[in-house]
């Protein structure tokens, strides 16, 4: 079974492969920084080598890094505070957002850490004026429970399709696409 990597000495979040995730009431749900990089992309990558989302190395997480949000808990072993989840709102347009790489780590899942993150990334949304956020995803009963709808994914704009076309599953792609509308934040201007 994969170990965590400690990374204490260099001031970084511990690269977590194995969570043991100490007293739950201490998780922290807040924006990403730079020290969350590895645990963020040892998390999204376990994922993304069962070709359930896309790798995120950390440059681009690094670049990225303001669109992230993550979920932290105490280590069971050592007291530090681990990545057992993240997720990220990109920004597509003056009215759209792209809710991606939401990753729960498979030791904490079905304790609402994926709820709780969606509902913060929702909320950023909401600040930040945008009335719409999509997500394209393998699991519909899980975003439905977070209001989501499903969607016709070709009456996306073209600006959606740029990340899609870097996916090794664009032309037979098996995700379903889920919309959120924001009823309490107005259309931007113009529309």
């Amino acid at each position: 079974m994969p170990v965590a990597i400690p990374r204490s000495d260099t001031g970084l979040q511990p690269v977590v492969a194995d969570v043991r995730v100490g007293d739950l009431s201490l998780l922290e749900i807040r924006p990403a920084t730079i020290r969350d990089v590895h645990g963020m992309s040892a998390l999204i990558n376990q994922y993304a080598a069962s070709n359930v989302m896309l790798a995120r190395g950390p440059q681009y997480l690094y670049q990225h890094i303001q669109d992230y949000m993550v979920a932290t808990a105490p280590s069971a072993d050592n007291g530090e505070d681990v990545v057992v989840a993240c997720g990220a709102v990109h920004v597509l347009w003056e009215d759209l957002a792209e809710i991606r790489s939401l990753a729960v780590h498979a030791s904490c899942q079905r304790q609402g850490f994926g709820k709780r993150l969606v509902a913060a990334l929702v909320e950023r949304c909401r600040k930040l004026g945008l009335p719409r956020v999509f997500v394209f995803t393998l699991v519909a009963s899980f975003f439905a429970k977070c209001g989501f709808t499903e969607f016709n994914r070709e009456s996306m704009p073209p600006i959606v399709w740029v990340e899609c076309s870097k996916c090794p599953k664009f032309y037979c792609c098996d995700e379903i696409s889920m919309m959120l509308f924001l009823r309490d934040v107005p259309a931007a201007a113009g529309k």
